[in-house]
């Protein structure tokens, strides 16, 4: 009769149970955690699809409004702009003499580019827009700088921008206002040399008094013609531009 080994004990058999019944409540659990993630990725890349079909309709749409044709017509915008109506007359020498200057709410007299002094172009460009002569009409740092400070309502304009807004009169603290702004700069630039742009920006930029333009303002807080301002009397015209009441010549001389 052969002697039968016992059977040794199973060890750990409390452990294994245990980890069974963790297992188990896992798998439970699982179903649901695996359902959320589903919803989360589903969401996210409905939202992605969303943002990029959105994106690329934006960038054709600015493409083609940029790179189309003529948005703005400047020589059009000069023809419609009020100007002031000059009277002349002759003295006895049979010279010709300006008797008599009548505008309404705008007070504006078109100069040339070649006739503006260098002094106001300098002045203008460097306390509106240093990078005037470098960017196409927008200077993108100082536009995502003023855009995060200011939430759209400010965004860094250029002289190019500015110019947009003296010609269309729109200056609203809009996303969608600002948007149009940049792809008009931009438009702009391509179909105009700088040189132009200042010249248009010089005539229609307001500076107090009924002033529009350089020309004006000359003649109003000098009694000079814009070409015989020194470099001085230029800085202070253009320093107009920030604040028109503030800086006014006549009533701000200390400003």
């Amino acid at each position: 009769m052969q002697n039968k080994r016992p059977t040794p004990p199973v060890r750990g058999g409390s452990a294994k149970k245990g980890a069974v019944k963790r297992r188990r409540k896992v798998r439970k659990e699982h179903p649901i955690l695996r359902t959320f993630g589903y919803i989360v990725f589903t969401i996210t890349a409905i939202c992605v699809i969303c943002a990029a079909v959105a994106g690329s309709y934006v960038y054709k749409f600015a493409d083609e409004y940029v790179n189309g044709g003529k948005v703005i017509d400047l020589e059009m915008y000069k023809a419609n702009q009020a100007q002031t109506s000059i009277i002349y007359a002759y003295d006895s020498n049979k010279q010709q003499v300006e008797l008599l200057r009548l505008h309404g709410a705008e007070n504006r007299v078109w100069i040339d580019y070649d006739d503006i002094p260098q002094d106001m172009i300098d002045a203008f460009r460097d306390l509106e827009d240093k990078r005037f002569e470098e960017h196409q009409g927008v200077d993108w740092t100082r536009t995502i700088l003023g855009v995060a400070k200011s939430k759209f309502s400010q965004g860094g304009s250029t002289i190019t921008q500015q110019l947009i807004k003296n010609l269309t009169g729109e200056d609203g603290r809009m996303a969608s206002r600002k948007f149009y702004e940049i792809l008009n700069a931009l438009n702009v630039e391509k179909h105009y040399p700088k040189r132009t742009i200042m010249e248009f920006y010089l005539n229609t930029v307001y500076l107090g008094n009924g002033c529009y333009g350089i020309k004006t303002a000359a003649e109003v807080y000098f009694g000079k013609d814009v070409e015989d301002l020194n470099a001085a009397e230029c800085a202070v015209i253009a320093s107009i531009t920030k604040a028109p009441a503030t800086y006014d010549p006549l009533t701000e001389p200390e400003e």
